[in-house]
């Protein structure tokens, strides 16, 4: 019996040692190619630091909730309006880390000047669960800010939720070109305030970091910052 316990422990040992290399190496690996591809589009690691941080996780924080984040395997780009930033974001609050981001993209600029808010892809009303994923969403952003409705962009409409703690103040700043724009992308998420926006993308085949779909991201983050400069 006790020959039997030892060799069962031995083996637990064995298997946990194995998966714990292996995520270890599985991470090592990941980040190396991040810092490959982010090179490769001009991009330098950076330590993030303290302000920075809280200027990125104050864009995610929900209404009456005060999180902790931290940003890791974060890359620094400068260019003609500003700075660029590759990140991945993760909130520490709880007893396991959540990762809210992966290589998204931030955009800092004096040429923008946003009100705050987020938006999100809303589901396809068409499929069965649609109309139903749309009103759990509706009331999962009431959480992190009032709803804010767009009737003079119906196709807008259609294709985004958007939330606020300045709900009037979004209203005004949305104009027929931010809506004709954003109308023909689809799965994007913003979150903006002030003279920053993130940008990532919530499309499954985007999961996967490569040089052609974080140089993709960036691209269109560009084009986001062209369209919300003002």
């Amino acid at each position: 019996m006790e020959i039997t316990a030892i060799l069962f422990l031995i083996g637990f040992i064995a298997v946990f040692g194995f998966l714990l290399y292996f995520a270890i190496q599985s991470n090592r690996k990941e980040k190396e190619a991040k810092q490959q591809i982010a090179r490769s589009l001009g991009f330098i690691p950076f330590s993030p630091d303290p302000m920075l941080t809280e200027r990125i996780s104050r864009l995610y924080q929900r209404a009456g909730r005060s999180g902790k984040y931290e940003l890791r395997n974060g890359f620094r780009k400068m260019t003609p309006d500003g700075e660029m930033y590759l990140f991945d974001l993760v909130e520490t609050s709880g007893e396991d880390d959540s990762w809210l981001e992966r290589q998204a993209v931030a955009v800092i600029s004096p040429y923008l000047k946003l009100p705050p808010f987020m938006f999100f892809p809303r589901p396809d009303e068409k499929y069965a669960l649609g109309g139903l994923t749309s009103k759990v969403m509706e009331w999962g952003l009431s959480f992190v800010g009032t709803p804010v409705q767009f009737p003079d962009f119906p196709e807008f409409n259609k294709r985004y939720s958007v939330a606020s703690i300045d709900p009037t103040g979004v209203e005004a700043y949305f104009n027929d070109e931010i809506a004709r724009y954003f109308a023909g992308t689809q799965m994007y998420t913003l979150h903006a305030g002030d003279d920053m926006f993130t940008f990532s993308e919530l499309d499954p085949s985007s999961r996967t970091i490569t040089p052609e779909t974080i140089s993709r991201r960036v691209n269109r983050a560009l084009d986001i910052a062209r369209i919300l400069s003002k």
